[in-house]
């Protein structure tokens, strides 16, 4: 597996959040209910997102202000697309878009480190990756 493809599933995920959030929550909550592999997938997941944006708010808040705004990670989104959300979110931060697709892909390639360390991404195992 190659860092895109890592970067490339963390961005997914990160847009997955507030839905893989609800998820655990909801198993937690349930008793155990369900699938205990998708569970333990979104929990790694979750796990990873959490310690990376705790991360940013502790070290460089406004980054953590830009990955929540640009991945709408507070409140519910459709469809968006990533160029046009910070273009304006350049506007409003007072930072340039430039400045900002390298906090994205700092951002991403954070994720896909977080998410290796919680065995939600194995880019070295045996086994062929679940793209799910």
């Amino acid at each position: 597996m190659h860092l895109r493809e890592m970067k490339r599933m963390a961005e997914k995920e990160i847009m997955r959040y507030r839905e893989s959030a609800a998820f655990v929550r909801g198993w937690l909550d349930g008793g155990g209910q369900g699938d205990p592999e998708r569970f333990l997938e979104r929990q790694r997941w979750v796990w990873a997102v959490e310690r990376v944006l705790e991360l940013l708010e502790n070290k460089s808040p406004e980054k953590a202000v830009f990955c929540r705004r640009l991945y709408l990670l507070d409140k519910p989104h459709g469809r968006f697309s990533v160029p046009n959300t910070i273009t304006k979110l350049s506007m409003e931060l007072y930072v340039s878009p430039s400045t900002l697709y390298r906090w994205r892909e700092e951002i991403l390639l954070s994720v896909a480190i977080a998410a290796v360390q919680s065995r939600a991404l194995r880019p070295y195992s045996v086994e062929p990756q679940k793209d799910s």
